[in-house]
Parts: structure tokens; sequence; C-alpha cells
């Protein structure tokens, strides 16, 4: 594996394993692996205990998992380092998974032996039109900047595609010289365009889920409150359109290099870019969202365990007639997974990504 790939796939994977590490710091801050505490509990040496034994486990792990894989693929080709990064990332979420759990079962144990008791109130102070009414989110009319780019991609194909060799490599060797190659035709030159399509309808919907998301408001503070809510929406709208854009910006070098024989050298420094752009993009916006105390969001009625599923990760609430409502772990919004329409949403947002990846897979094989 050449030294620019090594870079790209090592830092992705440094950057799953900062974001698995710190987990149990992003979010609610009286939140301990899905279990809800008072505020005074927060200042409990126990408490940070539990969440400082997390971090040094799963990043142990990480870092050991990390350097190991890194010394087997050296030596390696491309395709099987990747399978080794693949398979160490993996891992790394099984391990996360465990230790979340076991994390979770002490976070119980310790609020039972404190005796700690949150009152749950039931009456709900919360917007569901808010958001739609203050332009909290970009506009779609700011996707067109997306179609832009997928449309000038694929007029460019077609005006080229006389130029486009009979067998277009799609895999590059250690010597720097293509590997693996596929045949010509309508799919496979195409393809990357149906991936653009893909990632644009996810990103457009993404947009619409937090435009739609359900505005928490602070029973003794309102409009401060509101004006939080449609700041931070604002920001995740940003971030997503950004991010997606240059990705898009992304395939389409990617077809260029595949197609009309572009400097592989120049899309993988673009990759490198990006990826550093995108790791520290997200990261600047979980420390200013912190800073600015616009993570600690007053959702009360979400907040109660009982409607936290699977390792308090996903919300099912029957009685709650929002459809997107704040995730508890400070990373967006999530689905209201006992609305028949937010099951039917989840399977879609699901189906966009595995097709996009099936669509690579099936022309890379």
């Amino acid at each position: 594996m050449t030294v620019p790939e090594t870079i790209i796939i090592s830092s992705f994977y440094l950057f799953i394993a900062l974001m698995i590490s710190i987990q149990s710091y992003i979010g609610l801050r009286t939140l301990l692996f899905g279990i809800t505490l008072p505020a005074e509990a927060l200042q409990d040496t126990a408490v940070r205990g539990i969440r400082r034994k997390y971090v040094l486990l799963t990043g142990g792990f990480a870092i050991a998992t990390g350097v190991t894989c890194f010394l087997v693929t050296r030596h390696q080709t491309t395709s099987q380092s990747f399978l080794y990064w693949a398979a160490a990332i993996l891992l790394l979420i099984i391990v996360s998974f465990l230790t979340n759990w076991i994390s979770r079962i002490s976070a119980r144990r310790l609020k039972a032996a404190r005796g700690w008791q949150v009152a749950v109130q039931t009456k709900r102070t919360a917007s569901l039109v808010a958001g739609r009414s203050h332009g909290s989110v970009l506009s779609f009319w700011w996707f067109t900047v997306h179609v832009a780019v997928m449309a000038f991609c694929i007029f460019f194909v077609a005006v080229r595609w006389d130029d486009i060799p009979q067998s277009i490599a799609v895999h590059m060797g250690r010597s720097g010289f293509p590997d693996q190659y596929i045949d010509k035709s309508v799919r496979t030159v195409f393809m990357i365009n149906i991936v653009q399509a893909l990632m644009i309808v996810f990103f457009a919907g993404y947009n619409l889920m937090i435009s739609r998301a359900r505005t928490s408001l602070d029973s003794q503070d309102r409009e401060g409150s509101l004006r939080k809510q449609l700041k931070r929406k604002k920001i995740y709208s940003i971030t997503a359109w950004g991010i997606s854009l240059l990705g898009i910006a992304n395939l389409g070098l990617l077809q260029a290099v595949m197609l009309y024989g572009w400097n592989l050298n120049l899309l993988l420094r673009y990759n490198i870019s990006f990826t550093a752009v995108f790791f520290l993009t997200l990261i600047g916006v979980l420390l200013y969202l912190r800073f600015r105390d616009l993570d600690q969001q007053k959702d009360v009625p979400s907040e109660e365990e009982r409607h936290w599923k699977w390792l308090g990760s996903i919300y099912v609430n029957p009685e709650d007639p929002a459809l997107f409502v704040p995730d508890r772990y400070g990373l967006g919004w999530t689905i209201n997974m006992a609305n028949s329409l937010g099951k039917t949403i989840a399977a879609a947002m699901v189906a966009v990504l595995v097709t996009a990846i099936l669509v690579i897979i099936f022309n890379f094989r």
C-alpha cells in the first residue's frame, strides 16, 4: 500500500477510534451510558471513574489494534490492507459495544447504590413546527449545487465518451500501475454518478430530518432555548451540506481518474485533504456545541429511560407524536421507531447506503 493510501486509511481508523473512545463525554452531561443521573452526581468520583475506565479500555484496545494492523499491512497490497483495516474497525466496534454494555451495568448499579432519583416530567414543552417557520436549516435549493456538480460530471462523460478506453482501470497495484479492469459500458461508466445521486438523496433527506425534528424548549427560558435549538440545527445543516459537497466532488474526481487517466496522485492528495477537513470539521462542531452549551438540550419527555432501547441509543415511544427527536448522545437527531413512518424512513436511509455500496462492489468485482 502506498504512503498516501496508508495515511488515508490510518487517519480514518484513528478518527473512528477517537469518536468511540470519547463517546461517554459526548451528549448530555447527566447521561452516563444511557442512564440518567441527577446534576449533583456529576461530581461523584465513581461517575468519573466509569467514564475514565471506558476511555482507557477502548482507547488502549484501539491503539494496540491500530499498531498491529499498521505493522501487518505495510508490506501488503492495497486490497489486502483495506480488508485488515476494515476488520480492525469492526473488531473495535464490537469491543466498544461490549465495553459500553459493561459500563451501562456499572452506571445502573451505582445509581441504585447512591439512591439517586431523577424526576420524570410528563408535561411536554416542545414545538413541532418552530423549526419549519424560522428558517432553521438550509433550503433544498442549496443542494442544486450538488446536482450541478453531478450534472457536469455526466456532461463531461457524454462529451468525451469516445476517449474512454474499452478497459477501465479500477485498481492500482503496489507498483503504481493498474492491475484490475472492468469493461466499458453505460453501467460501468456512469456508476459513480449513480452513487453521487444516492449521496445527494441521503444528505437532502438528512437536512429534511433536521428541519422537521422537534424543537424542545426549556420551560424556564423558552425564547432562549428556541434560539439555541435553531442555531444548533443551522450548524448541523451547514456542516452536512459542506461535507456532502466535498464528497460529491471527490467522487467526480475519482470518475475522471478512472475514465480519463488523470493523475492518481491528484486524487490521493484530494482524499488526504478531504479526510483532514472532514475529521477537523466534525471535531470542531462537537467542541463548539460543547463550549457554547448547545449540546445540553431540554428534552425531558424523550430522556425517560424506558423509551430508549438497545443500550439507550434507539428511541421508541408510541405516545410521542414527534417523528424526529434530539439524540441523547449529542450527535444530532434520531428517529422515533415507534412511528410507522419512522421505521419506513430508517429503512429507506439504510437502503440508500446499502445500494450505494452494492453499486460500487458489483461494478468493481
